[in-house]
């Protein structure tokens, strides 16, 4: 919280303002709540630790916290403004008959909407996406779910996302590696697709048990869809796959070509984890694709200096 009282105090003083008391009392009691709720939902909370508080002084600080950033206005249609903490930017499906709200994450669609605003000459600024439907619940006319999903429970969505698509990854590169030990002869290509093959066995296990185990924590998991939405086929395609392709691929290309195909591998594998490090603002998520990113850039420099190597010989 200490970040978000820096940036308001800041913020205040560029509008030269004071730094009431009152003001960072509506700010701590807004950053401890969860989900969307009005100005008047905000003031009956801040009213029940300072009675003496008014709506007004509320409603003020509010449009203050969503002036310098801390806050996001929501608006479901339904004629009430409301507002949520800036944690992390992301977008809302709105059920246009019971307002319940799904929030998710979608790095591809924030390039397209920065693309957008690019071609057509405009200042790329804070935005978001709602999309207005009609929940399945409302449309077999029975009671929507009660379960409230707080910021806490994002993070935990979050993680199991990122861990579903590193682990789809990790089981790209096993079989490739695999398939290509398979027909190698070459002995340094050997030693590296075999050493490749190793790691990645590992780094499946551990992220298997990790996803297992945050699974088992967190039984309402399996319930929640997907929070992060990400180019499946851009996934799909970073290891070549299926055996008998991986085979005559790499009988018909020679030892230092085939190196040259893992490379090419890895570096896809390197820029996914690496696009999705620097487009998903949230603190767990960047672990988890930083870290492959790092692992993957290792892997390239692996495959690389071996191939280096083959081309010395080649020469000599």
């Amino acid at each position: 919280m200490q970040q978000q009282v820096e940036i308001f105090e800041n913020f205040l003083r560029t509008k030269n303002l004071k730094h009431s008391k009152p003001r960072f009392d509506i700010l701590a009691v807004f950053l401890a709540s969860q989900g969307h709720f009005s100005a008047q939902e905000l003031y009956d909370q801040v009213r029940q630790k300072h009675p003496r508080i008014g709506f007004a002084t509320v409603h003020r600080t509010l449009k203050l916290l969503e002036d310098c950033g801390l806050a996001r206005s929501v608006n479901y249609g339904d004629g009430t403004q409301r507002y949520e903490p800036n944690r992390f930017q992301h977008h809302h499906v709105i059920c246009t008959s019971c307002n319940r709200t799904v929030e998710f994450l979608s790095p591809e669609l924030e390039s397209l909407l920065l693309q957008v605003q690019q071609n057509h000459d405009f200042m790329p600024q804070l935005y978001e996406v709602h999309i207005l439907s009609v929940c399945t619940d409302c449309n077999k006319a029975t009671p929507p779910s009660s379960r409230h999903v707080t910021a806490a429970d994002l993070e935990t969505i979050l993680s199991r996302d990122a861990l579903e698509v590193a682990v789809a990854n990790e089981q790209q590169g096993l079989l490739f590696y695999n398939h290509a030990l398979e027909v190698t002869t070459d002995e340094i290509t050997r030693t590296i697709f075999a050493r490749l093959a190793d790691e990645e066995q590992r780094h499946l296990e551990v992220l298997q048990q990790e996803y297992d185990t945050l699974r088992r924590t967190y039984r309402w998991l399996d319930d929640e869809p997907s929070l992060l939405h990400f180019d499946h086929e851009r996934l799909d395609g970073i290891f070549p796959k299926g055996r008998d392709t991986i085979g005559q691929m790499v009988r018909s290309a020679g030892p230092a070509e085939a190196l040259r195909l893992a490379m090419d591998a890895e570096r896809r594998s390197y820029e996914f984890f690496q696009h999705y490090a620097d487009k998903v603002d949230y603190p767990k998520g960047r672990e988890i694709f930083a870290q492959f990113a790092q692992e993957e850039q290792q892997h390239l420099t692996l495959i690389y200096d071996a191939y280096n190597q083959l081309q010395t010989q080649g020469e000599s």
